[in-house]
């Protein structure tokens, strides 16, 4: 159960949902706000509505001298173009309910982890996909509608 095989699996899960749009498995970055949005365009559409996901941190604890738990705690950002006339509000909040949904029915991110609900760090006692931000914000002159969602999955694994 490594931090490759779970990223592989979110992008996998993330991938799965209707509309979801671009989906890369790093923090994207760019040098101008056009490169910029450019990785968040749905090539089907011409629109902005993508997302992207790293991990943020790992708290681990000790288990035995030979076990010890870890927490991967992922952070997944989603951006949507806004257009007030198409009402894109409701179809981004429609796909976050879809993206805390697929992940509630794969709470062992397709046996790549224990469980998402950890018993420590950050997600400590919560469950799936915690919906942590939604906004709309101005990405280089384009309005969009913004999130930030939070994932922990937690393993155990053997010292070697």
């Amino acid at each position: 159960m490594s931090e490759a095989a779970i990223r592989e699996q979110i992008k996998a899960i993330l991938s799965g949902v209707a509309g979801i749009g671009v989906v890369h498995d790093y923090q994207r970055w760019a040098t101008t706000w056009e490169k910029f949005l450019d990785h968040f365009k749905d090539e089907a559409t011409g629109k902005i509505n993508g997302w992207m996901f790293s991990r943020v941190a790992t708290p681990e604890r000790w288990l035995t001298n030979v076990e010890y738990i870890r927490v991967y705690e992922w952070l997944i950002r989603g951006v949507y173009g806004l257009k007030d006339e198409d009402a894109t509000e409701l179809i981004f909040q429609g796909l976050i309910e879809e993206v805390c949904h697929d992940f509630r029915t794969k709470d062992t991110l397709n046996g790549t982890c224990e469980t998402t609900n950890p018993e420590f760090g950050s997600l400590a006692g919560l469950s799936g996909v915690q919906v942590a931000l939604v906004e709309n914000r101005t990405f280089g002159g384009t309005l969009c509608h913004y999130c930030k969602l939070r994932l922990g999955a937690q393993v155990t694994e053997t010292r070697s």
